[in-house]
């Protein structure tokens, strides 16, 4: 792969602010850690999940997209499907078992039916103060995209021992996209409910939850998906903050009463499931944030804290039949099944290689990607699964090419990382706004408004767990978070948008100076990508690596920084390139999602004419991530890899457009003038065209060329 010249850049920003600082200010403590995370068993319906029958069907290429069989209710009990499948032949042909499908499985998505909005408005709230008209315009299309969005479980018609895949959802939910998913997704709905709730749909919002808190009731948490092959996955737990957000827009204290138990349930099983004790030396001669990492040895003291992992301990694999053994997801299982069958292509690339055939895959919970990789050797040498798996963190990366030590297959980026040994800034940061929240929420409903013991407790927590993060992942050189490592004992050297999490969940409280450092540098990152904050800086050609700019990660980076804009407001007025640098990120935002809305068909009747270059027939579309070219700048689309809309996206812009409704004006495209229908708006000159390139193994694309394609089971 050859590096762009901007992400050199890129990568002379990141050695500044991320390199090691002197040895006499800073040295990683001596860390060990003890996992106390219980195993936890994987789906084992029949159909739905790993077994003989998925298998056949799914490895067989019966149909393009693996979802599509597990999404299909069935027109007979289950026992009897099961009972004919054992009839078929061993050389039952692709056809031969098509048609079994056809003949025992309803169409995918038949369980479910579009859902009436009982709450509509034609008034969203979010658009009373957007002054411009086009940005008006553009608002109100993303509002009305929910209608086409809500959908409610439709199963009257199965039989009696028929079976769906859905989940017992009992109240109206919002897909993921109007053709791209059947079922609500967890992290999806953090971004749809506050789209919802600055939309004045309330009531949907409120059904939306009711649905988790109700899974978290049956399951103990909310599984990834909807729908039963999710059941042994997660995603970020969001689910406290999103009660929080629902609060604070209804002041519903009922709700919050109904939903607290919950709460406290799935706390508690991140808590049992992905958490373990970590042992390190803390400086406790001056706990106050300023001080922290000048260590001096008199100061030293022994803690043991708990922090939350992405990775389970998983303890039953599926076999793929030629004696190796990995967990494939059912919903995207062919391919999971062919990287797990990928034989590496640079054995040079860990300090460790280990053979294909012995190698474990197993799924993670909620970060991405979705799968890793660990010796089947160490898969039962104990309490934790992946004792000595791989570590993308401790990857050499010679020179200043990050991409001498990969080759272009998936396999050499998704075997070297290692979630079970990484305590995960983004994460820990959430349970502590987990914790934080479900104590306030307790204070609120006691008596007097007023901490009680158990809200106490919760508060403990949260503090013990920042402190965690600030010894261990805090640098108060940069100010700037990066995950740490548990095996190696020291902080990654990749750097994630990511680590701008703890910003939003207690920037308010770091050192004033160490959060203006913070702010310079998100700010010189900006500049160098003025279309958005690239995930990571690192082109893996994976959804969330460069030059992916994912929306709900710009929602999470301008959540940020008005948690530093506070913290530094309160040593002194914030000035005004900080408070233009915030209005210009989220001004880039929606300058993003809004230009690749027109140039795929976009138009507001009387104001603005649809682009005279977007393919015939498409409306506007919202997309998962926008694409970052080689200025910095967004690479924009006339044309999708996938129909209908991706809703956190429709979320995020609602939100975004309500929040800074009278801070934003009309967007601006690169290389693109606006057709306004009465043009007596100044617009931008265009700049030359950039020269198209051909898509391929580059993945570079054009106004006129999409070759990003999306692929299936990220989560």
């Amino acid at each position: 792969m050859k590096l762009p010249a901007n992400l050199g850049l890129a990568f002379a920003w990141t050695a500044a602010v991320l390199s090691p600082v002197a040895a006499d200010s800073y040295s990683p403590p001596r860390v060990s850690f003890q996992d106390s995370r219980l195993p936890q068993k994987l789906c084992s319906h029949p159909l739905y999940c790993d077994g003989p029958i998925l298998r056949r069907i799914q490895l067989c290429g019966v149909f393009d997209d693996d979802k599509t069989f597990v999404d299909m209710p069935t027109r007979k009990p289950v026992q009897d499907i099961v009972a004919a499948f054992n009839l078929l032949s061993a050389n039952a042909t692709r056809d031969d078992l098509a048609k079994f499908v056809s003949d025992n499985f309803h169409p995918a998505g038949s369980d479910i039916k579009q859902a009436e909005l009982d709450d509509w408005t034609d008034d969203p709230p979010f658009l009373r103060g957007v002054a411009d008209p086009v940005l008006r315009g553009y608002g109100m299309a993303l509002h009305n995209q929910w209608k086409g969005l809500a959908r409610q479980r439709n199963t009257d018609f199965l039989c009696d021992g028929c079976e769906s895949s859905l989940l017992p959802l009992a109240h109206t939910f919002i897909v993921g996209g109007a053709n791209t998913t059947r079922e609500p997704r967890y992290w999806d709905t953090f971004y749809i409910v506050l789209g919802l709730l600055k939309s004045g749909l309330n009531g949907t919002a409120r059904g939306v939850l009711q649905n988790l808190l109700d899974l978290v009731g049956v399951y103990g948490f909310v599984p990834t998906g909807g729908r039963i092959y999710y059941t042994d996955r997660s995603e970020p737990p969001l689910l406290a903050l999103m009660v929080k957000n629902y609060y604070e827009a209804t002041q519903d204290l009922d709700f919050v009463a109904r939903a607290l138990p919950m709460l406290k349930a799935e706390h508690k099983y991140w808590d049992t499931y992905r958490s373990v004790n970590v042992t390190y030396t803390r400086n406790t001669g001056n706990m106050t944030m300023s001080s922290l990492g000048r260590r001096q040895s008199d100061q030293f003291q022994t803690v043991t804290s708990k922090t939350t992992m992405f990775g389970p301990n998983l303890f039953q694999t599926a076999s793929d039949g030629s004696g190796n053994e990995g967990f494939l997801r059912p919903e995207s299982y062919s391919d999971d099944y062919a990287t797990f069958k990928t034989q590496f292509a640079a054995a040079n690339l860990f300090s460790t290689a280990i053979p294909t055939d012995n190698l474990y895959a197993a799924t993670e919970a909620g970060t991405v990607p979705g799968v890793q990789y660990a010796s089947l050797d160490t898969a039962y040498a104990g309490p934790s699964l992946f004792s000595t798996s791989l570590r993308r963190r401790d990857v050499a990366i010679p020179g200043s090419d990050p991409f001498a030590a990969f080759s272009d297959t998936e396999l050499n980026v998704l075997g070297s990382i290692d979630i079970n040994n990484t305590i995960a800034v983004n994460l820990n940061s959430i349970m502590y706004q987990v914790e934080v929240t479900i104590a306030d929420f307790i204070a609120l409903l006691s008596n007097n408004k007023t901490d009680t013991a158990e809200c106490t407790s919760y508060r403990q927590r949260a503090g013990e767990r920042r402190q965690t993060l600030m010894d261990l992942s805090y640098d108060p050189n940069t100010g700037l978070f990066s995950d740490f490592h548990l095996s190696s004992g020291k902080r990654t050297d990749i750097w994630s948008v990511n680590s701008l999490w703890p910003y939003w969940a207690f920037g308010d409280s770091l050192p004033a100076a160490s959060a203006q450092k913070a702010m310079d540098s998100i700010s010189q990152l900006h500049a160098r990508f003025s279309g958005g904050l690239p995930n990571t800086l690192y082109n893996s050609t994976l959804d969330w690596d460069y030059p992916k700019v994912q929306p709900p990660l710009q929602h999470m980076v301008v959540s940020s920084i008005a948690g530093l804009q506070q913290n530094i407001g309160l040593a002194r007025r914030s000035s005004a390139s900080n408070t233009g640098f915030a209005v210009s990120l989220v001004q880039n935002s929606i300058n993003s999602a809004f230009c690749n809305w027109y140039t795929t068909g976009g138009n507001v009747p009387g104001v603005l004419n649809q682009y005279e270059g977007a393919t015939a027939g498409m409306t506007g579309m919202n997309f998962e991530f926008y694409v970052l070219g080689d200025d910095g700048d967004i690479t924009t689309t006339t044309s999708a890899a996938d129909s209908g809309d991706y809703t956190w996206t429709n979320g995020v812009m609602v939100w975004l457009l309500g929040q800074f409704s009278n801070q934003v004006s009309m967007p601006t495209c690169p290389n693109i003038v606006l057709n306004l229908v009465h043009n007596t708006t100044t617009t931008p000159t265009p700049s030359p065209s950039p020269s198209v390139s051909t898509c391929g193994s580059q993945r570079k694309c054009s106004t006129n060329c999409r070759c990003i394609v999306r692929r299936r089971g990220v989560f």
